[in-house]
């Protein structure tokens, strides 16, 4: 883990322990589980997974994806508390990191993830979130079915350096924009994650979006 020293604020991404409490995620892990359904889409050429990522449920949907993709209702309904809590924590590290009083947090994309030791749904190969997300949050959930690997890697700053963590429930990892990540493969076990693309807007930029 990055102390939180000086040299942790030059990177831009950290991980925030207990983010979320663990009691609230356990309260709605059972109907969390059972509203998720594989949505599949597809995210296009530029893109290494295209047409075959189908391992995410969504809550939050604002780009016009092919097929399109709709939130889905028994999600949204049991997961948008914490998805909320994922944004005004968010926004107070960021705001902390710039020196800035507000930020207005816009979720573009909000998605549960099930990783399974299978071929197309283990992993998340190395990354970055999109050209026009400005923040990220990979929130760690909890699971029934404990997993082995799964670490989360990130490389960051400079001169660039490769940062493993091991997340528990509750635990969330906050990026800023074009930063490098990876979920490794797990090998036995369910892991799942809320994954959040967020648009960021401060001063004048906030005031102009309705």
């Amino acid at each position: 883990t990055v102390p939180r020293t000086s040299a942790a604020h030059r990177l831009r991404h950290e991980l925030v322990a207990q983010t979320v409490e663990p009691k609230q995620l356990e309260s709605v892990f059972l109907a969390m589980k059972d509203a998720y359904v594989q949505q599949p889409l597809d995210y296009g050429r530029n893109s290494r997974y295209g047409d075959k990522w189908r391992i995410s449920c969504y809550l939050v949907v604002m780009d016009n994806w092919k097929p399109k993709i709709e939130p889905h209702a028994p999600m949204v309904q049991c997961m948008k508390p914490v998805m909320d809590a994922c944004t005004d924590a968010f926004a107070a590290w960021y705001c902390r990191r710039r020196s800035i009083e507000t930020v207005r947090v816009i979720v573009m994309n909000a998605f549960v993830t099930r990783y399974r030791p299978m071929h197309g749904e283990d992993q998340l190969q190395k990354h970055i979130d999109g050209a026009n997300v400005d923040g990220s949050v990979v929130l760690a959930l909890p699971t029934d079915d404990p997993f082995e690997g799964g670490a989360l890697h990130v490389w960051d700053g400079r001169p660039q350096r490769e940062v493993v963590y091991q997340m528990r429930p509750g635990d969330a990892l906050f990026l800023e924009n074009a930063v490098w990540h990876q979920a490794k493969p797990i090998t036995v076990g369910t892991r799942w994650a809320l994954v959040l693309f967020l648009r960021l807007l401060t001063g004048e930029d906030s005031a102009k979006v309705s």
